[in-house]
């Protein structure tokens, strides 16, 4: 998986390479040899998961999770997301949030974060879960996750034992991290109670595989109650101190 700013650095350079090779006269099977040697570099977005993993094992390598859902997480409560209104629910500035985007994926976001809008953060964070290659909840236990929806222990179940466990890890720190938010003090800042949160987080955790738009409505609803009952019920205390 490539971000869209490497991908076009790639093929400017093939291309710069290509003008001058054929100047040059080479043949084109050796300039293909010699572009295949070009480093791309691949993002932490629109990624597999283990990939994700795979790319922050040497930048951070006692992490457990991925390190740029952890560090939005950090950033959405040190700007003041727990009494922000409407957090999650109302949508950061896009530009802000493309520009966060690419300030993480480069490592900029080091010397200068580029912003503290904890909504900013918060639309990220969901971004970076909608755009995984494979829904953190994978395809294969959607149908359970629906029939179950209502049912906490078969939700619980779900999650903790039918997952790989780096998404059990994340569904977890997830939900967790949405639990915060539901003291009645916070609730009565943000405005955003289980059914909200529920509601913005569904189509991040869970994806219909098909094309269907009737069973995409049709669906939404379940898929909802789903993220509710986690929300509302499934213990996540395992998850204190994990990163």
């Amino acid at each position: 998986v490539v971000s869209t700013q490497s991908t076009g650095e790639s093929w400017v350079r093939r291309f710069s390479i290509r003008k001058k090779a054929v100047r040059k006269g080479k043949s084109v099977e050796s300039l293909n040899q010699s572009t295949e040697q070009l480093p791309v570099k691949k993002s932490i977005f629109a990624a597999t998961l283990g990939e994700v993993m795979n790319l922050q094992q040497y930048s951070h390598p006692n992490h457990h999770l991925p390190w740029v859902l952890t560090l939005l997480a950090e950033k959405i409560v040190e700007y003041g997301g727990h009494n922000t209104l409407g957090i999650f629910r109302v949508p950061g500035d896009i530009d802000m949030v493309t520009a966060l985007k690419s300030a993480i994926d480069s490592g900029e976001y080091t010397s200068n974060f580029p912003t503290n809008d904890p909504s900013v953060c918060a639309s990220l964070f969901k971004e970076w879960l909608r755009e995984l290659y494979d829904p953190v909840i994978p395809h294969d236990q959607y149908d359970v996750c629906l029939r179950s929806c209502e049912n906490p222990n078969y939700c619980a179940t779900i999650i903790n034992d039918q997952l790989p466990n780096i998404n059990r890890l994340v569904v977890t720190y997830v939900i967790r991290f949405l639990q915060s938010f539901l003291t009645e003090e916070r609730k009565t800042a943000t405005r955003m109670n289980a059914d909200n949160l529920a509601m913005v987080f569904a189509p991040n955790l869970l994806r219909y595989s098909g094309t269907d738009l009737k069973v995409v409505m049709d669906n939404a609803e379940s898929e909802m109650k789903f993220v509710r009952t986690l929300i509302n019920h499934l213990d996540t205390s395992y998850m204190d101190g994990v990163v």
